[in-house]
Order: structure tokens, then sequence, then C-alpha cells
């Protein structure tokens, strides 16, 4: 798609439905109405858009025909994690960095500097061209606290294998995933840990940390040993990704793990936030905030 953001003459029934999806009060069934008439809607018209985000009102080239673009489009957020963004947003209102691992279209970088124009966001996305989209909306918005690093956050420093996959209906850029080992089906990438880079950029510490990385959230983490051991990582966003045995180790317990032993405990992603010690409650969880505590908090 076009990095450029893109004008054009809006047909009345879309703009009908930007105003449903943004402003009616039922929740319920709306990304199924998006889905089924977005086409109708837009009629004849190119599929690519410019969106105007909730977060500081920032400008971002959107294609309909993408599942995520989509509903950045018509809601001005990604909908279905809205509960989690309005916790992020509360948290990185007083962050002065900010790491978004997994940056894809960039909503949590852009909603994080929203709450917070004076945060340093560091945003990172592996897959070329959505990195290379990314740093035009920076640049488009004068978001100058934005840098896009075009990184794999891994366990270690050095190359993997980046794997395109676009969902089961074809139509979801996000979620694209990296292999640690060599494989020609896939595209080589740069990667670093979380050690590695805030040593290498002279950054002290983390306050709010974000890890969407289609289950290596736990890999990542092991790269951010001295951070955790050091308590320079404050508040950590992630998604769980649990195996279907309840009794087999998987990314999410490690992930869990390795922040239980570091003092983190957890709360689900929406507000008001509940801080628990980890427990089997957590499994019901796909996405969970963590942060460093001082307190036991009993788990139940």
């Amino acid at each position: 798609m076009n990095d450029k953001l893109v004008k054009v003459s809006i047909p009345m029934m879309e703009r009908t439905l930007i105003w449903y999806a943004r402003h009616f009060p039922l929740s319920a069934g709306k990304i199924r109405v998006i889905n089924h008439l977005w086409r109708v809607a837009s009629g004849q018209t190119p599929t690519q858009r410019t969106g105007q985000l909730i977060y500081g009102g920032y400008e971002i080239p959107c294609d309909l025909s993408e599942m995520i673009q989509r509903q950045v489009y018509f809601f001005g957020t990604y909908y279905i994690e809205r509960e989690c963004l309005e916790c992020w947003v509360s948290v990185t209102r007083d962050a002065r960095v900010v790491f978004d691992v997994g940056a894809n279209a960039g909503i949590y970088s852009l909603a994080a500097l929203a709450a917070n124009p004076r945060a340093v966001v560091h945003a990172f996305e592996p897959t070329p061209e959505i990195a290379k989209r990314l740093r035009a909306v920076a640049s488009s918005n004068h978001l100058f606290l934005l840098h896009v690093h075009e990184l794999a956050i891994l366990n270690r420093a050095g190359t993997a294998t980046l794997h395109r996959y676009r969902g089961d209906h074809g139509e979801n850029g996000g979620m694209n995933f990296i292999t640690s080992r060599e494989d020609p089906s896939g595209e080589s990438v740069a990667t670093t840990t979380l050690d590695a880079f805030c040593h290498e950029h002279g950054v002290a510490k983390i306050d709010a940390l974000k890890m969407d990385i289609q289950g290596h959230e736990a890999t990542a983490l092991e790269g951010a040993r001295s951070l955790l051991k050091q308590g320079r990582i404050s508040t950590i966003f992630m998604e769980l990704n649990w195996s279907s045995d309840p009794e087999a180790r998987c990314a999410a317990t490690t992930a869990v793990d390795i922040l239980k032993a570091h003092g983190f405990h957890f709360a689900e992603p929406k507000r008001p936030l509940c801080w628990r010690a980890a427990g089997p409650w957590m499994r019901k969880m796909t996405d969970i905030i963590a942060k460093k505590q001082n307190t036991v908090v009993s788990a139940k």
C-alpha cells in the first residue's frame, strides 16, 4: 500500500459508518457490521484512506482491505484491544521512556505519545514495509520522539527468519512471525535483545513496555535479564500464548515465571486495574499487564 496520506472524497454511507463505529452507544456487533458493510459503503472508490486516530488526532494511512487498518479507520483505534489501549494510555501518561515491541501499525506508540507528547518512544517492527510505513506516519505527524527500529527483539543479537502470514482470510498483515532458525522459506531480519539495545542507546529505564510478538514474549524477556534484575522495567503489557494442556510448560508460563521471579504482579487489562500475584486465574487471559511490586498481593 502507499505510505503517503491519501485524500479521497468519502461517500455519505461511509461517513455514516464512521459515525456509527465511533459514537453509537451499543458496542455489541459493531465489528461484524463494519466488516459486512464497508465495501458497500465505500462504493467504487479505492481502498486507500487517511484515518484519524482518537489518540491525538494523528493521521495514519489505512487500507480498508486490511483488517487492522480497517478498524483503525472506522473506530479511530484498534477496536479489539480498546480496553487494553485505555489502560496503556493511563500508564503511559507519566512514562518517560516507552518501548513498543511488535509495533505493527504503531497504534500503541501513537497512543503513548498522545497521552504524553514528551515521552521517548522506541517502536520495534521487523517487517520492512510496515516499519517504513510507521516512519512515514511519524514524519507526517511531526512525531520526532518516535523512533522506529527495523529489529526483532529476541534473546540474542544476530539474525532470525521473518515469515509472512496474513491470517486465515488473508487480510491481517499483523500476524507475521519470527523463527530463530535459518529457513529458506522466509527472509532474514536483524535481531537484538532489550538488554543490548538499552546498553547501546543509553536507556536507563523502560517505564512502559508493550510486547505483542506472536509467542516470543518469553524469549524477549530472557534477553532482558539485566534490566529485570536491576528493576529497570516498570510496567509490561504482553500477550499470553497458553498451551491447550494446562499441565504443559509453554511460552506463557515461561514469561509469567520470569516476571514472577523478579517481583512482578499482574492485572487484567481493564479498568480499574486490580493487581494480583500470579496464579491459575491468569489462564483465562490472552493479554496481561505486569507491574513491579514492592508488596505481596495474594492470589485468588
